[in-house]
């Protein structure tokens, strides 16, 4: 899906190293990495693929909840990386709402193509859709 909605590359994890297929594509790295799972090894993938000085958005949480994510700050150091934490109060809104349904007006945000809603009775089937890849964004209805 993600090549008929405009992206230029993909990047298939089953393939092997994340990090070298996209240095595979852009040899000097990438300047932001948005990091979602809260899973060490995908945070380090996506460190992996910084350029010198690139930032890291980190949103996800661990999937278990003793556990911590260790960074090796050295490799940090080294290579300048920054890594900035992001929460639902960082959003704007007010402006980003709007922005986004301009967006689905104009045929450049198909939100109705991400998701797939299901009644809250179904939410064990809705996760096991989403896991298997029926849809990108499983949207719970109560």
């Amino acid at each position: 899906m993600a090549l008929e909605l405009g992206a230029t590359h993909v990047i298939n994890p089953a393939l092997g190293n994340v990090a070298e297929q996209v240095r595979g594509i852009v040899p000097e790295g990438v300047d932001f990495a948005f990091e979602t799972s809260g899973r060490e090894a995908v945070v380090e993938a996506a460190l992996a693929c910084l350029t010198s000085h690139g930032l890291l958005g980190l949103v996800g949480v661990s999937p278990t909840p003793d556990a911590s994510l260790t960074i090796n700050l050295a490799a940090l150091i080294t290579y300048g990386h920054r890594i900035h934490a992001i929460i639902e109060g960082d959003s704007d809104l007010d402006g980003f709402i709007p922005e986004l349904v301009d967006h689905f007006r104009a045929g450049r945000f198909p939100i109705d193509r991400l998701t797939k809603s299901y009644p809250l009775a179904q939410i064990n089937e809705a996760v096991a859709a989403q896991a298997r890849g029926d849809c990108i964004k499983a949207v719970l209805i109560p």
